[in-house]
């Protein structure tokens, strides 16, 4: 199936939750030097992301799985999320 990422189309197998995007998202950005220092400092990257427009807390990743044409968007902090 096919979600949009930062308005970038990528292929997902059916049954893909939130949470397993969110997690490649946040390992593909741990070597960034915000993502870096943010977690030195805090604990955590601070990524914030929304699905289809809505914010989505960490609590719900687990029970989000992904549809055709679900759009999803993250950013960090210092973008002005």
């Amino acid at each position: 199936m096919k979600v949009r990422i930062n308005y970038q189309e990528r292929e997902f197998p059916p049954g893909t939750t939130f949470a397993q995007v969110v997690n490649d998202i946040r390992e593909s950005q741990k070597d960034d030097p915000v993502t870096r220092s943010l977690v030195a400092e805090t604990g955590r990257d601070h990524i914030v992301f929304s699905l289809n427009g809505r914010v989505v807390m960490v609590q719900q990743c687990d029970s989000l799985e992904l549809k055709e044409g679900d759009d999803i968007r993250w950013m960090h902090p210092y973008a002005g999320g």
